[in-house]
């Protein structure tokens, strides 16, 4: 370990409160805790990081199901350099945070999920990174991303005709989380990789941000968001951009960072996993839908209360099961088909 990061300067300072963050978790440990699930934090930006360290290491550590490893900053910024780092992480299930990146480290992070289909989201108002050309360009032409989804965008910022590929087609707006925000726990659950990008927070929230709007999400929309995923079924690589100590006059970007960290935490603490197609643990509902002369299988997992439905393939082989909700399927035994599984089914 460290061949590859070096302290922070944050691990040597005093944090009275013995239930503090700051003296629960490990600081550059040697080794990772077997038993519990595992969540290691990497800072890139060493001034970025710290700046957020010294806010969460002030917040409260009421888990008891995570181990916390703070490996310190990297000392080498070059994808070269930090894409073994993140493989390692990635391949042995361990949950990996990014504080301090920028969307340079992009081509980084999705190369440490290359052994493997995964889903990747940008949560950001207007899409610039989702749609910036080269990153476009990669995920265009990756055979590994499965789905790339844009969370919290706003419609009067975005042209939402660029979602209609079916890469595309899992993303929701901000006004449809707003309205059920139970809604987007779907859309969540398979999500692999997180690019969080500050600036979908609006301005009032953190006026330290660069390019924040006055509409946006509120800091406990974002934090409900960043719960979601870490309750979600996935080993998560979450990078955090968008935060800059020069502007954040007051810590309140540092404060709302170290706030969705700790959400993340509090998900990845009350985790539990399920298996849609475990037969031991589910329940089964057949649901035919005569205005469309199809018929969807949905199932129930006993274990949490969550909704999958069976996409249809062309064969037997082709089908798979798409994260829903309850709604979805009260909307189809109505004979109605939600627009998840609509843009899904393609018809």
């Amino acid at each position: 370990m460290k061949n590859w990061f070096k302290d922070s300067e944050v691990f040597f300072e005093i944090f009275e409160d013995s239930q503090s963050m700051a003296n629960k978790i490990q600081k550059a440990p040697d080794k990772f805790e077997d038993k519990k699930k595992v969540l290691a934090l990497i800072g890139i930006d060493e001034t970025k990081a710290d700046s957020v360290r010294r806010e969460l290491y002030k917040t409260t550590f009421p888990f008891e199901n995570v181990f916390i490893a703070d490996l310190g900053n990297v000392r080498n910024t070059s994808s070269e350099f930090i894409i073994p780092i993140l493989k390692e992480l990635v391949l042995n299930k361990i949950n990996v945070l990014l504080i301090g990146s920028d969307s340079s480290q992009f081509e980084s992070q999705i190369k440490s999920f290359e052994h493997n289909f995964f889903n990747i989201a940008f949560v950001e108002k207007s899409g610039d990174i989702l749609f910036d050309e080269k990153i476009h360009n990669k995920l265009i032409k990756s055979k590994n991303i499965n789905k790339a989804k844009l969370i919290a965008y706003q419609t009067h910022l975005f042209n939402t005709q660029k979602l209609k590929p079916k890469l595309l087609n899992n993303s929701m707006r901000l006004g449809k989380y707003r309205n059920d925000y139970k809604e987007i726990e779907p859309v969540l659950r398979d999500v692999d990789m997180m690019m969080f990008n500050l600036d979908s927070i609006r301005y009032s929230e953190v006026p330290g941000i660069k390019n924040t709007s006055p509409s946006g999400l509120t800091s406990e929309e974002a934090c409900q968001i960043m719960k979601y995923l870490g309750l979600n079924t996935k080993t998560n690589l979450i990078d955090i951009i968008g935060y800059d100590p020069k502007f954040d006059f007051h810590s309140q970007g540092a404060m709302l960072v170290s706030q969705l960290i700790w959400y993340y935490i509090d998900g990845l603490d009350q985790k539990t996993s399920d298996d849609s197609v475990s037969h031991n643990s589910i329940s089964k509902f057949v649901v035919e839908l005569n205005e469309y002369d199809i018929s969807l299988e949905f199932v129930q997992s006993s274990k949490t209360g969550r909704w999958w439905v069976k996409i249809p393939g062309n064969n037997k082989s082709n089908s798979y099961f798409l994260p829903c909700s309850e709604d979805d399927y009260l909307k189809a035994t109505k004979n109605e088909l939600s627009s998840r599984i609509f843009n899904e089914l393609s018809l």
